[in-house]
């Protein structure tokens, strides 16, 4: 099979084809039951960002929902670089999803006996995002730092779908939020970084945030911690949110307009400076 030159494309069972036209069994619990995880992650011209770090977040979630047997690292890479040469994004960088469910199951929760864990992959020409977002604190949904689930990234994105449509209908692009003490959180895909001093801050994983990738790069920075972030600091300060794809500056909160912003290149240096450490 040659080069598809396509925006999209995806990989299962052995075959490679637009999304739309490959399709899962009607069974698989991933699909009935969200029962899998995922890995999202950025993919340019040399390779694919993190992989090692993805990859043993992907190994914690499976160990979480007791997914096995897992796929090999190696053979899974190899297959997504393949994904990226056929592609040839236009754009130089792909965002990567690779997928992984409990397989097929009778109807039920109980997993069934004998599993065979399913997994397809999803590559879709991007360009990195650093433009500024206006968001909303979610009044429908919080994280709370004791919940399993918020330790990985599970197939279920009902929370996130939920306060993402709130922020829609009130005309901003996101929603920020709250974990059970009151406290901010992170974005509905994204990690919350404010600014305090000569360096930054983010919320904690007893929060509930998730342990993003990004995030954890920059907390290996000197100067950089987890601490509460209230909305006294958060309006006072230079915030953002990141994710494997973007880093973007938050304008304003709920309508208000944050004190100090950060400019859309500055969020761009700090996003290429984490890609470029070793």
């Amino acid at each position: 099979m040659g080069v598809i030159t396509r925006e999209q494309l995806a990989w299962f069972a052995g075959r490679w084809d637009h999304p739309q036209h490959l399709a899962i069994p009607l069974d698989d619990r991933g699909l009935n039951l969200a029962d899998g995880v995922f890995e999202t992650l950025l993919w340019g011209p040399g390779g694919a960002a993190f992989w090692p770090q993805h990859w043993q977040r992907l190994q914690r979630g499976c160990a979480l929902l007791g997914l096995t047997p897992e796929p090999q690292s190696g053979q899974t890479q190899a297959l997504a670089a393949e994904g990226f040469q056929r592609l040839r994004p236009s754009s130089g960088h792909g965002a990567l999803r690779i997928t992984l469910s409990r397989g097929s199951g009778p109807r039920g929760l109980a997993p069934p006996q004998h599993q065979q864990v399913r997994l397809w992959l999803q590559f879709q020409t991007i360009t990195p995002c650093f433009d500024p977002v206006h968001v909303i604190t979610s009044q429908l949904v919080r994280r709370h730092g004791n919940s399993a689930s918020s330790r990985c990234k599970t197939l279920s994105a009902t929370d996130a779908v939920i306060a993402r449509r709130e922020a829609a209908m009130a005309s901003a692009d996101d929603a920020l939020l709250l974990s059970a003490t009151g406290h901010y959180c992170c974005g509905t895909a994204a990690n919350l970084w404010l600014r305090r001093g000569e360096s930054w801050i983010t919320p904690g994983l007893a929060q509930g945030c998730l342990p993003g990738i990004m995030r954890g790069q920059l907390l290996q920075h000197p100067g950089n911690h987890e601490a509460p972030i209230s909305r006294e600091a958060l309006l006072a300060g230079g915030s953002f949110l990141i994710n494997s794809l973007s880093c973007r500056p938050i304008h304003s909160i709920d309508g208000q307009v944050l004190s100090h912003q950060l400019h859309p290149m500055e969020t761009e240096q700090l996003f290429d400076q984490i890609l470029m450490d070793p």
